[in-house]
């Protein structure tokens, strides 16, 4: 075996395949829209002191949290509360970082991501999965932390990209 197990890396990297990325239908961004409003409801329910005022992660955090000190168990309510803070997450992403809302398909399937930094960094991120997770350890707070750290790695992809040379097309001389 190699030194620091490269023939396994390599392996593991044959298995993985680059998810391709198709836009939203139509019936899609319905669906998205719908979520949206489902998020604003969610706030007027669990931050009422957030009610009717834009949509912030700060006021969405401070809903979830109330939320889950609710110890919700059905399945369905659970999973809408999921998407549709995870779509409001989503949007944030799409608002203020420049992401788009794709259809990611790979190996496992197809699922509503964003994307930033579309061939430069391929930034792909599955909002609802980001709040399915925390909901699953029951962590809260965390859509603004996780906002600022997705920010400055944009930041760092975008900062890298400028810095690398990118070649001139054959037909520019100079």
């Amino acid at each position: 075996m190699a030194k620091w197990g490269r023939p396994q890396m390599a392996a593991e990297m044959e298995d993985c395949v680059k998810p391709t990325f198709s836009q939203l239908t139509d019936q899609e961004q319905a669906w998205v829209a719908s979520q949206l409003e489902l998020a604003a409801k969610i706030i007027n329910a669990f931050a009422p002191k957030d009610a009717g005022k834009p949509l912030t992660l700060a006021a969405l955090d401070r809903a979830f949290a109330a939320w889950v000190d609710t110890k919700a168990t059905d399945s369905e309510l659970v999973n809408g509360v999921v998407n549709g803070v995870g779509v409001a997450f989503g949007q944030s992403l799409v608002d203020k970082l420049g992401f788009a809302w794709v259809m990611a398909s790979d190996a496992d399937g197809t699922d509503l991501a964003v994307l930033g930094l579309p061939g430069k960094g391929d930034v792909l991120i599955y909002p609802a999965n980001v709040v399915a997770k925390r909901w699953e350890r029951r962590e809260t707070n965390f859509l603004e932390r996780v906002y600022e750290q997705v920010a400055e790695q944009v930041k760092a992809l975008a900062a890298q990209d400028a810095m690398r040379p990118h070649p001139k097309p054959w037909w520019k001389l100079w």
